[in-house]
């Protein structure tokens, strides 16, 4: 960038004027450089030195802040534009709504959307998608996003695959299966083929409602239709083979991934990881994370929480003081990590280490759940450690932590 913005000083210098294309390029390219603010900065320079810019220079600026969250200035921006020459199109407005409906700004969103639509601007499949999906369905309103959908078509705008995706995600989250495959199936007898996002989302739901024989036929249509599973499609399918203890299949996808480019990566590992730590195969976990490692993959905090919840509960506990070396390589410890690690501490007795440590985390601005605290009262207690836990039980009720008892 600063090669590009020294050939447009020599430009200004020359004595020619930049046409619109340059100026809209300088700006993208800072925008995909990820410096907003100098994007705006030179808007707010060439503007005040004369320039004119039109609607695909102020759309790609808009997308930028949009794509870096800055919801608010892309949205002040276009008020500015609504007052000037250029008014803001369809592609400004969508922008702003799918970035509205990202940040669960849903109210701004539908007005900001209704707005559009009463100034003579037609939403297109893209507007309506950002609304069903983000808006709508992974919040589980499910019936504001049929509603939408059935605006969307009184208008004469088809769904594509999607807002077909959208409302199977949405049916899935929801746990409702049999609506998420009518709308799998419809999709298909209308004639919009599925793609591989499409065939994910189901395999995903399918494993997660543990109907992984359906997941599977669905995965091998997949190869059926010449159709290449990615990491997500493979890494979601052996979870739930994994889940339901068929390892071995789930170790031949792994191979079959590699074999297709696709290289597994930690949460595909993770899925293994858990079911050994489940079945209390330790040394096999352990092994496998050293392995996981050998091959330049990082682990990630949600990897430790699940060997040191195995360890702990084997009662390896001192094979779980891994722990430390978290603390020691700078890993920002979760609640999980520390409910977990002072849970495998009262089940050796340690109650001393185990409060030492509910402070600690404290002090490293991660405090205690109800979980951290139910585990320590429940395990003091049990130890005869009563006063201990009374007075965990009044600081409990002091957080408001405690749920009261209908």
């Amino acid at each position: 960038m600063t090669y590009a913005f020294s050939l447009f000083a020599n430009i200004l210098k020359m004595g020619y004027q930049p046409n619109v294309i340059i100026l809209t390029t300088l700006i993208k390219g800072l925008c995909l450089n990820n410096e907003i603010q100098k994007a705006l900065y030179f808007h707010d320079d060439i503007i005040a030195k004369g320039f004119q810019l039109d609607r695909v220079c102020y759309g790609t600026l808009i997308n930028g802040l949009c794509k870096m969250g800055h919801t608010t200035p892309a949205l002040q921006l276009l008020r500015r534009l609504e007052q000037g020459s250029v008014k803001p199109g369809l592609i400004m407005y969508t922008t702003i709504i799918d970035s509205m409906c990202k940040d669960k700004l849903v109210d701004d969103a539908c007005e900001l959307f209704s707005e559009m639509v009463i100034k003579g601007i037609s939403p297109n499949v893209v507007t309506y998608n950002a609304l069903v999906y983000d808006a709508f369905c992974k919040e589980g309103k499910i019936k504001e996003a049929k509603s939408m959908l059935a605006m969307m078509m009184k208008q004469g705008v088809k769904p594509d695959v999607v807002t077909y995706s959208t409302l199977m995600d949405g049916f899935f989250l929801r746990n409702e299966v049999s609506k998420a495959k009518y709308i799998f199936n419809t999709m298909v007898q209308r004639g919009i083929m599925p793609d591989v996002k499409s065939y994910s989302i189901m395999i995903n739901g399918f494993c997660k409602s543990k109907m992984v024989d359906e997941a599977i036929n669905l995965f091998e249509e997949m190869h059926f239709k010449n159709m290449f599973p990615n990491r997500v499609t493979y890494s979601t399918l052996i979870d739930g083979l994994c889940k339901s203890g068929r390892i071995s299949y789930a170790w031949e996808l792994v191979d079959e991934m590699s074999d297709r480019g696709q290289q597994p990566g930690v949460i595909t590992y993770n899925s293994f990881l858990h079911t050994l730590c489940r079945k209390q195969h330790l040394d096999k976990a352990i092994s496998l994370a050293k392995k996981i490692q050998d091959q330049g993959i990082q682990l990630d905090l949600y990897t430790y929480n699940v060997l040191i919840d195995g360890l702990c509960k084997g009662g390896r506990l001192k094979d779980a003081r891994v722990f430390k070396d978290l603390v020691i390589k700078g890993y920002n410890l979760d609640v999980v990590t520390y409910t977990t690690m002072i849970c495998g501490l009262c089940n050796e007795g340690l109650f001393e280490e185990a409060l030492a440590l509910l402070s600690k985390m404290e002090d490293k601005g991660c405090f205690p759940s109800a979980v951290t605290f139910e585990k320590m009262i429940c395990a003091l207690f049990e130890n005869g450690e009563n006063d201990k836990a009374e007075k965990l039980l009044r600081e409990m009720i002091v957080r408001g932590l405690l749920k009261e008892q209908n």
